[in-house]
């Protein structure tokens, strides 16, 4: 018995580790995007913006770097998986209101592109299956992916934002 019991203290010690490292990087890349400004949680309606579609439901995957979707941002909780209701304004802005994360609206001059793609940090699914909107927050250029509830949604807010 006592012969088990080393390394099994040994391995508890390295896991508690592992999950300390895990913390540090988390703590240190949330210092490292601290000069992002705070994206704006005003919905439509305070805008002044009527709703074009929605809302409707999805999974909010997270917010990365723009062209580098396993650098996730983590400043402003951008980083938090969540459920998502989104919304489109009639003038191109985005409103998602995130279970337990809050609410985010990319105005639509912000917005530099919507397209498809295979995934980003937290969810790769291939083929085109994640809405992906890039946006610039100051002056950094984002990627925030959803992976919507329905298909005919996504492709319904990708055709579009393509005419607007």
């Amino acid at each position: 018995m006592s012969g088990r019991v080393v390394p099994v203290l040994l391995l508890a010690v390295l896991f508690a580790l592992m999950i300390g490292a895990m913390v540090l990087g988390w703590r240190r890349r949330g210092r490292s995007q601290a000069h992002l400004p705070a994206p704006s949680a005003r919905t439509l309606e305070e805008l002044g913006e009527a709703t074009a579609h929605g809302p409707v439901g999805a999974v909010y995957v997270d917010t990365v770097l723009a062209e580098q979707p396993l650098e996730r941002v983590v400043a402003h909780r951008l980083g938090q998986r969540a459920r998502a209701e989104v919304s489109l304004g009639e003038q191109g802005t985005w409103h998602l209101e995130r279970e337990g994360t809050g609410p985010l609206t990319i105005p639509a001059a912000a917005v530099r592109e919507v397209t498809s793609g295979p995934g980003m940090a937290g969810k790769f699914i291939g083929g085109d299956g994640l809405l992906i909107i890039r946006w610039s927050l100051g002056d950094q250029l984002l990627d925030t992916g959803l992976r919507l509830d329905r298909r005919a949604d996504h492709d319904l807010l990708l055709s579009r934002k393509e005419h607007s």
